[in-house]
């Protein structure tokens, strides 16, 4: 099924409904929807296209409309709390870039003090929806009530959290970024270099022909120590304060860099 049809038939069934539904509750209510598992990056778009909020509720991830939330209903199905894991070594403009319970990324703010990368934290939850940062993967936290929970040291655990995280290259190359502003992805093995302020690589899509990204590290001065790299990337703004999917193209920058060791990876001996 296209896009298109895809959007209309998921925005039908839950305006008709008013109600949060688990996508099998959706493709019941609907004669069109047969797939097992909808496509991940036309669950992306709809965040961005019909406000498309997902989250847990009693163990089963449901579908709903972030209107619903800004309205003043079903606030009572979100937790007060989250946990998070960091995955951006600076802050700029007081956020950190995290991964939450589910491995989505998101972006919570206000984050005052420097993040430790694999520190995992637990804070309370001010407003899932923020007015003033319509972005669908920005949270607003209370900073007074941050609790350090641990740090994930071993690169194994690390490694296995990144994998559950990243995601293909793809959303690079198509408009999938109206629903998401933040990604993670791997670049092809050693096929990337810094220089200056900038690191050029090839995702891993058959089509790439290459990526030129501004880097808000160290740039040339960021050092590759593992055999698994990941680029953390995070959507640049517009200067005037739009919304980023108003748009015709994104600029995408790397806000972070992760390299890890894997244990598992056969080295020859000398």
């Amino acid at each position: 099924m296209v896009y298109e049809k895809f959007k209309k038939e998921v925005e039908r069934i839950l305006e008709e409904k008013a109600t949060p539904l688990t996508w099998n509750e959706i493709k019941e209510n609907s004669t069109n929807l047969k797939q097992k598992v909808p496509y991940h990056v036309y669950v992306q778009k709809l965040q961005g296209d019909i406000g498309l909020v997902r989250f847990k509720r009693e163990k089963k991830i449901v579908w709903a409309l972030r209107k619903w939330f800004e309205d003043g209903k079903f606030k009572e199905l979100l937790p007060d709390k989250a946990r998070f894991t960091i995955l951006s070594s600076k802050t700029k403009k007081d956020h950190a870039i995290v991964a939450n319970e589910y491995w989505e990324l998101k972006r919570i703010y206000p984050f005052l003090y420097p993040p430790n990368v694999w520190d995992v934290i637990e804070a309370e939850v001010e407003d899932f929806f923020p007015e003033e940062d319509k972005r669908p993967d920005s949270i607003r936290i209370r900073e007074e009530e941050i609790k350090h929970l641990r740090r994930i040291e071993e690169d194994e655990e690390r490694i296995r959290i990144a994998e559950k995280i990243s995601e293909s290259g793809e959303f690079l190359h198509t408009d999938a970024w109206k629903g998401k502003t933040l990604g993670m992805t791997k670049p092809r093995f050693r096929c990337f270099y810094f220089y200056d302020s900038k690191c050029q690589f090839f995702c891993d899509q058959s089509v790439c022909v290459g990526h030129d990204m501004e880097v808000e590290e160290e740039g040339e001065k960021i050092e590759i120590k593992g055999d698994r790299v990941y680029f953390v990337l995070e959507a640049a703004e517009r200067e005037g304060g739009e919304f980023v999917w108003e748009k015709s193209r994104v600029e995408w920058r790397i806000k972070s860099v992760i390299s890890l060791t894997d244990p598992r990876q056969r080295r020859l001996s000398f």
